[in-house]
């Protein structure tokens, strides 16, 4: 918890909120491309080359490396260990981008300002007031903050 209120401490309120709005601009078409974009059971590396007709040793040529070296791309993206550049140096061979992005865990509904909720110190501690208070039957009538 020392390091949230270190960072916390670092950024200004109002750079915080100018990213935060960002964050959330993008939020509707990330979530909808994660609920479509399931990884293909061998990864995205593999089925790629596989549906464009490539072989490992022509992907490999292109990026450089021998086969086996581009196999173990292949294996890497399996076991979820492979680099975000060699992904990126991988699609780039077979003329695709990698596209990534990180969205929060849970309902389709949740967003980064909820996460921002959840982890501010502050939040959570009025979060821990307002639900001893409602177990003392103290607390807002709704349940609501």
């Amino acid at each position: 918890m020392g390091h949230i209120k270190q960072f916390n401490d670092c950024i200004d309120p109002e750079i915080r909120a100018i990213v935060l709005d960002g964050l959330e601009q993008k939020i509707a078409p990330l979530l909808a491309a994660r609920a479509v974009a399931d990884r293909p059971a061998r990864g995205w590396l593999r089925a790629v080359r596989d549906a464009i007709g490539l072989s490992q040793g022509e992907v490999a040529g292109k990026i450089g490396v021998r086969r086996q070296s581009y196999a173990q791309f292949e294996a890497a993206e399996d076991q979820g260990s492979i680099s975000i550049g060699s992904l990126r140096r991988a699609a780039s061979a077979m003329d695709c981008e990698l596209v990534y992005f990180v969205v929060p865990r849970g309902p389709g509904d949740r967003s980064y300002a909820d996460l921002a909720q959840v982890h501010n110190p502050a939040a959570m501690h009025l979060r821990a007031t307002d639900h001893s208070m409602a177990l003392k039957g103290k607390g807002p009538p709704d349940g609501s903050a």
